[in-house]
């Protein structure tokens, strides 16, 4: 008896010692170029020294809008990164409520026609892409419709991810290039620390195949939040429902956190009136007020760093905390924007705010002396010691 059970408590132990390797595997970060990799500057991806960059462009409208395959400088700046010889992690943006429609029915004509898109564009790429990501923000762009069980008991975005995967995915991988198929990761999925998102079905059974589909890889999270609390809150109901195997994250950001402070005015405290005050602004000015001068104009990075330093709702160092939860939650790979795509220039409270998260912002900040984009205070050194702490 003592020693079976000697060999259960070292089978326990070897369970808990493998999910703990699961959990901590080496952790990745590179630069996210969202839908536009056009913007790829390889410049600056040389200086900050990232090898994987990720990007996801809008697919339908190389099918219903005016983006030419053979005559696009997005798809080639892709091939260029590849030829390169960085990483990529790639996929597409299925924007189908963007163009009112519903999934397309299996076999249909109109799913060929999206299929052989994709063929077409992964001809072009996909000898270059080492993670291939099986859509973006599904629970966002797709219509609710489509998320929901149908008469059949299927649900229309579960099973059109399934016959992407299984129809031209796996085919063009295996059959065609006869390469060992990359990692392929389910999602990105937004927002999974509300409840809302959480209940959908779509959303529930994508995360179920993540988890229980072994030629499926892990999850693709995005985690855009208004509090850090939201952090956990996301990975803590993916692992859940996917205990152990591996996540991703694409996108994350405080967008949500600056959207909901738009009309805090500068001079709110203390701190905000010498800031006003030092810098020549308005205590009276709102935030968002603030952003369009940044986007019109242009501010130094003193006062763009003194500006949220003046916050009081804004957590200094965050991609710190950020760093701490992927690696507690198994995340294995995360991309950061390196440079500004929307910075309106007529701001209102409601705005994108996309403009601050960046690591270079070439619009907002007034360039160093020698043409140069200037980083970003908020995010940069943070960024560059998580970056080296990779390489240890």
């Amino acid at each position: 008896m003592k020693t079976n059970k000697a060999i259960f408590l070292f089978l326990i132990v070897m369970g808990m010692a493998f999910f703990s390797v699961r959990l901590s595997s080496a952790q990745e970060i590179g630069c996210n170029f969202n839908h536009n990799p056009e913007i790829i500057d390889f410049k600056y991806l040389e200086k900050i020294g990232v090898e994987w960059v990720r990007t996801t462009p809008r697919i339908l409208d190389y099918v219903y809008g005016d983006k030419d395959l053979n005559n696009d400088e997005a798809i080639d700046k892709v091939v260029e990164a590849g030829k390169k010889g960085y990483k990529l992690a790639f996929g597409f943006r299925w924007g189908f409520k963007k163009y009112g429609m519903d999934i397309p029915k299996p076999g249909s004509k109109e799913e060929k026609k999206l299929f052989e898109t994709e063929r077409a564009i992964l001809r072009r790429v996909g000898p270059y892409v080492d993670v291939f990501k099986l859509g973006n923000e599904p629970n966002l762009e797709t219509k609710k419709s489509d998320m929901m069980p149908q008469e059949d008991g299927s649900i229309p975005l579960v099973r059109f991810t399934k016959r992407q995967f299984e129809e031209v995915v796996l085919p063009f991988f295996e059959d065609e290039l006869k390469i060992k198929t990359p990692d392929v990761y389910i999602g990105s999925f937004p927002r999974l620390f509300m409840k809302d998102e959480r209940t959908i079905p779509g959303v529930m059974e994508l995360i179920r195949m993540a988890h229980s589909d072994d030629r499926i890889t892990g999850l693709a999270v995005h985690l855009h939040i208004s509090s850090l609390d939201e952090i956990d809150e996301s990975f803590e109901f993916v692992r859940d429902l996917m205990p152990d195997k591996p996540i991703i994250i694409p996108e994350f950001s405080l967008h949500r956190l600056y959207q909901e402070k738009s009309m805090d005015s500068i001079g709110s405290t203390p701190v905000g009136r010498s800031f006003a005050k030092k810098f020549g602004r308005d205590p009276s000015m709102k935030f968002y007020e603030w952003g369009e001068i940044a986007n019109t104009k242009g501010v130094s990075r003193k006062e763009w760093e003194a500006f949220f330093m003046s916050r009081s709702w804004f957590p200094p160092h965050y991609l710190k905390e950020y760093q701490s939860r992927f690696t507690k939650y198994g995340v294995v790979l995360a991309t950061f924007p390196l440079l500004q795509q929307s910075c309106p220039e007529n701001m209102t409270p409601n705005s994108p705010m996309w403009f601050i998260n960046p690591l270079y912002c070439q619009k907002s900040l007034i360039r160093m002396e020698n043409g140069d984009y200037a980083s970003n205070p908020l995010v940069f050194e943070d960024f560059i010691d998580w970056l080296n702490a990779t390489r240890k």
